[in-house]
């Protein structure tokens, strides 16, 4: 059924779009206008191959084209046919060749009646390819290429991968894997090269091969404790709303940390982000201070410019933060988005009500939801809705942070537990917020409230109004409370909620950048 769903769409499409293949001939009016297949890739290993069978779904006659080493039986057909691939063996002298992959093609009269199946077969990536003594020469590989580098220098090291380098200091890339190392190792590197989402060169070393015929990824530390010496770094605090890179440059930056965000001024636009530091290199101490930091570049992914760490300096205490949450550790649930890969979106930042927003349940990493994350670290989370509805999901990631509510559906969150401040400790509360547009222009009457609890005793506090007029653009706003007075330990609950609950009306919201501090 879903097959003929799309059919029926894919025939309309191929009418529309006219003959661009047209001729003469009788046979070639009896082409398909839509064809379809079953589906989009097929995978052979590279000896013993078992053919494969798919369906072709067309409204007339179809044709092939298929790649010199791909058998397709029948070549061509009428209508709806299954139909029988099959590979020739991937092997050279005896041994497994490079893999290979083809697009399959199951064409009718048009370009918009063409269905292709890209078929990929297994072999060695790595046989006949040179070493790179030269990291520069690998950045200028095109994506997909194999990769062998004899010897490199850890220049920084992740809880994703590592930073590596050359002797010439031709260029550095990152690593993605999971082994252990350490800067200062000498490594071997066997992987594929790659682009990730900044498009910033990498090299996945995610295809590991237990079979004795075929080589895999690998890293292997061949040694350890060699001294490291790094660039002169681009000094990005005073052009911080101006800098680009389309490198892993070297860079440094000076601000007020919080959470993993280094905040250079406040008017402006952008800031630094710390990205998957390992613990021992003990950042999270630091909250509340100004630090210098020192990285190689990753990316823009706005508000934030994100570098991999090598050398922190702490400049001291500005204010003393308890606790903080800026949801950065987010991120790779907000790139996943749906499971069709539709990532999380920025509302606020970018001023656009369009912006995709994937409930909490939808985005998953390794198996685990955006939900099943932040109960894991502890929050919980309110939802209420008009009696006249169902209940729904009502709660959303954006990048990083979360959206609240929808028409009619209220929700609210209760902070994981809060350890670390000393008993009889003043202290102050303070979050990001920001209310939601209409498309009218009007916006979105929200009146938050935050409770403060302590067994039975239960503290309110009301948040001020935004005080918006219609049209007002988008904008984080600093809501601030202070505690003085009240206990906060590891069985203090605190909630932020709406005051309407439940609502029929849209009273949605925006939350990021919770801390809690020493009072001044």
């Amino acid at each position: 059924m879903k097959f003929l769903k799309y059919f029926c769409a894919a025939s309309l499409l191929a009418a529309s779009a006219g003959t661009l293949w047209s001729c003469d001939d009788d046979d070639d009016k009896r082409l398909s206008d839509a064809v379809l297949a079953s589906v989009s890739s097929l995978t052979f290993e590279a000896q013993d191959t078992s053919e494969k069978i798919i369906t072709v779904y067309a409204d007339a006659d179809w044709v092939t084209e298929i790649p010199d080493w791909v058998t397709v039986t029948p070549t061509e057909g009428t209508g709806v046919m299954d139909v029988t691939v099959s590979v020739s063996e991937n092997m050279r002298d005896g041994a497994m060749d490079n893999p290979r992959k083809a697009k399959l093609v199951f064409k009718g009269r048009t370009l918009a009646s063409r269905a292709e199946v890209l078929v990929s077969q297994v072999g060695n990536k790595f046989r006949d390819i040179p070493e790179y003594q030269k990291i520069g020469d690998v950045i200028a590989l095109d994506d997909e290429a194999a990769v062998k580098i004899p010897s490199a220098l850890v220049m920084a090291v992740t809880n994703k991968g590592f930073i590596i380098s050359d002797d010439q200091q031709s260029g550095a890339i990152f690593v993605e894997d999971t082994e252990k190392v350490a800067v200062g190792d000498k490594v071997c590197v066997w992987g594929t090269k790659s682009s990730d989402g900044a498009k910033l060169p990498i090299i996945s070393c995610a295809e590991k091969s237990d079979d004795p015929n075929r080589e895999g990824d690998k890293v292997e530390v061949l040694s350890s404790g060699a001294t490291v010496t790094y660039p002169t770094p681009t000094d990005l605090t005073e052009q911080i709303d101006t800098y680009t890179s389309a490198e892993r440059s070297y860079v440094t930056v000076t601000g007020f940390f919080n959470g993993s965000t280094v905040s250079v001024a406040d008017d402006a636009k952008y800031s630094v982000s710390a990205l998957d530091i390992p613990e021992e290199m003990g950042l999270a101490k630091l909250n509340g201070h100004n630090i210098t930091v020192s990285g190689y570049y990753a990316g823009l992914a706005e508000p934030v410019h994100r570098i991999i760490v090598t050398t922190i300096v702490d400049k001291g205490a500005v204010e003393t933060v308890y606790w903080t949450e800026d949801f950065e550790w987010l991120e790779p649930w907000a790139i996943a988005g749906d499971n069709k890969g539709k990532q999380a979106g920025q509302t606020v930042e970018k001023d656009d009500l369009n912006a995709y927003c994937p409930q909490l349940p939808t985005s998953m990493v390794d198996g685990v939801s955006t939900l099943q994350a932040l109960e894991a670290k502890g929050y919980e989370f309110l939802r209420v809705w008009d009696p006249s509805k169902d209940e729904d999901e009502c709660i959303y990631l954006q990048k990083n942070y979360l959206k609240f509510g929808k028409t009619a559906y209220q929700a609210g969150i209760v902070l994981s537990n809060i350890e670390g401040v000393p008993e009889g400790e003043k202290t102050t509360f303070s979050f990001d917020w920001c209310p939601m547009r209409q498309g009218s222009g009007k916006i979105d009457p929200v009146n938050l409230i935050v409770i403060v609890q302590n067994g039975s005793d239960q503290q309110q506090f009301e948040i001020p109004t935004h005080g918006w007029e219609s049209g007002h653009k988008l904008e984080w706003i600093k809501a601030e409370i202070d505690l003085a007075g009240i206990t906060i330990d590891k069985n203090t609950k605190i909630t932020i909620k709406q005051t309407q609950w439940p609502a029929k009306t849209a009273n949605r919201w925006f939350l990021d950048n919770i801390k809690i501090t020493k009072a001044e």
